[in-house]
């Protein structure tokens, strides 16, 4: 059994045809996998578009997902990394 864990994909589209579709077949391929979705940012220019997404899930689905969304022949490159973990410092004082 794999823990699940938080990850950002990067996903990088041509934008030279029809901008909506694209995103549509990715999101459609996203919403098939077995992650959990926590935050998405899509960056539309004149020739790329650019979505970057923090995921949950276990890594294998990850990599599902990844590996579907770099079939789609808008996709011009798809990595994942795990996010890492910040850990907040507390300093308690007793005077």
């Amino acid at each position: 059994m794999t823990m699940e864990g938080d990850f950002l994909i990067e996903v990088i589209m041509s934008n030279e045809v029809n901008t909506f579709d694209a995103v549509v077949r990715a999101m459609n391929v996203i919403r098939r996998g077995k992650v959990t979705i926590k935050h998405m940012v899509i960056d539309m220019s004149d020739s790329v578009i650019k979505v970057s997404i923090r995921a949950r899930g276990e890594e294998d689905e990850v990599r599902w997902v990844c590996n579907k969304l770099d079939k789609l022949y808008d996709v011009v490159n798809v990595k994942y990394m795990p996010e890492e973990v910040h850990m907040n410092k507390v300093v308690i004082s007793n005077g």
